[in-house]
């Protein structure tokens, strides 16, 4: 068996993991939002989403590698996980499945800011 210590027994495994729950989360809810009526309300969950999952996968990227960038990132990924958590729990027509990914969002929040306090 091998023991090296890579990706699974990371320290930061926790965070990589939500980091990429939350970016599936939201490019799920966005494939679910493209079939409903485009609102302006709407265009903005699609595009908070779409932002999500793009800083979701790129800081995790930055957190496996240990980049010395990867603070600022969490920091900025947090961010972008509130605002589209924000945005989600305020569109009512796909309830579920925009309620699901606002939770998913605010504990991936949560993570990154959990990060940046540890490495701060």
């Amino acid at each position: 068996m091998n023991h090296n210590h890579e990706h699974n027994n990371s320290p930061h495994k926790d965070l990589l993991h939500i980091l990429a729950q939350c970016a599936d989360e939201c490019d799920h809810c966005f494939d679910m939002c493209l079939e409903d009526n485009r609102t302006d309300q709407l265009v903005q969950a699609l595009r908070a989403c779409r932002d999500c999952a793009k800083i979701c996968r790129v800081t995790a990227s930055f957190v496996a590698s240990g980049s010395d960038f990867a603070k600022r990132m969490t920091e900025l990924c947090a961010d972008v996980c509130k605002k589209c958590a924000d945005i989600c729990e305020n569109h009512k027509e796909e309830e579920q499945e925009t309620m699901h990914c606002a939770k998913i969002c605010r504990a991936c929040e949560e993570a990154c800011r959990k990060y940046q306090g540890v490495n701060a």
